[in-house]
């Protein structure tokens, strides 16, 4: 009798023990990249749409996720840290201040910073009939965008030759006069005739660093960065030729020296607000 009453327990319980056993329905899978999206159209659009004319610093594909990722001056994927786009976000700077949408909110950054660690994945397409379809390959950057990428990162090496040239002319000159010397020190006409030399390509090779997408996220410190940089260029060369023109007469003019110490004021002005579109203003923080 006891296996005949076996049997029908066996039988009941085993249901129930795969039952309790089954493993939990699958939960989807996050789209990262259409979440990024929707941060991106809300509070980003507006300065970085692909239907403005003039997108503020010429960063008008924000929605655009697969390029996005692939400007590694924006984006380096898997590296949030690396990636300018995080950086000027967790800094608070994009959005700006004034922005009229807002900050992001504390879960809008985590967001766009998964986004990011996870590799800059573009929005999931939910149609079935492209689940089954192969990953597209990420668009092909042109060979002169590609050029102009490549030679604008040299602007990074190019940049501390005529800073440090100028300030040891600057510091040079101060010298000279507080010596009472009326002559060109030869030492600050050499500093000043190679900062004239290297000033030169400097300013071009920054003006194709901005062009591949450097300093997009800050507009403001951009423009002034690039013009007064301009503007330093042009006169440090000019300073360089009316030195020169002193030395061939055996004399410091007073204008030269003014001039001089007008272009190291640029020159240091120049790559200060470099130096806060790199690295932020909260840098020399304690």
């Amino acid at each position: 009798m006891k296996w005949q009453i076996a049997i029908p327990v066996l039988v009941t319980v085993a249901p129930v023990t795969r039952a309790g056993d089954a493993a939990p329905p699958p939960t989807p899978e996050r789209d990262l990249g259409a979440e990024v999206r929707r941060v991106f159209a809300a509070k980003c659009a507006a300065c970085h749409g692909p239907e403005l004319a003039k997108p503020k610093g010429r960063f008008g594909y924000v929605l655009d996720l697969k390029r996005v990722a692939s400007n590694p001056e924006m984006v380096v994927p898997s590296r949030p840290d690396e990636s300018e786009l995080w950086v000027l976000i967790g800094r608070n700077e994009m959005p700006p201040p004034d922005s009229p949408h807002g900050p992001l909110s504390v879960g809008e950054k985590e967001t766009v910073r998964a986004w990011i660690a996870a590799g800059s994945p573009d929005a999931q397409v939910p149609s079935a009939a492209n689940s089954d379809a192969p990953e597209p390959s990420p668009p092909r950057v042109r060979a002169p965008d590609r050029a102009i990428r490549w030679f604008g990162r040299f602007h990074l090496l190019a940049l501390h030759f005529p800073i440090a040239l100028m300030i040891a002319a600057g510091v040079g000159e101060l010298v000279s006069v507080w010596r009472g010397s009326r002559g060109p020190s030869p030492a600050v006409q050499f500093c000043v005739l190679l900062a004239a030399l290297a000033v030169i390509p400097t300013v071009i090779l920054g003006w194709l660093h901005a062009a591949a997408g450097s300093g997009a996220g800050s507009p403001p410190l951009l423009t002034a960065h690039r013009w007064v940089g301009t503007i330093a260029g042009i006169w440090v060369v000019g300073t360089a030729c009316g030195a020169a023109r002193d030395v061939r007469g055996g004399r410091r003019s007073r204008g030269v020296r003014v001039a001089l110490a007008i272009g190291t004021v640029l020159v240091v002005g120049t790559a200060h607000f470099g130096g806060l579109m790199a690295h932020g203003r909260d840098y020399f923080d304690w």
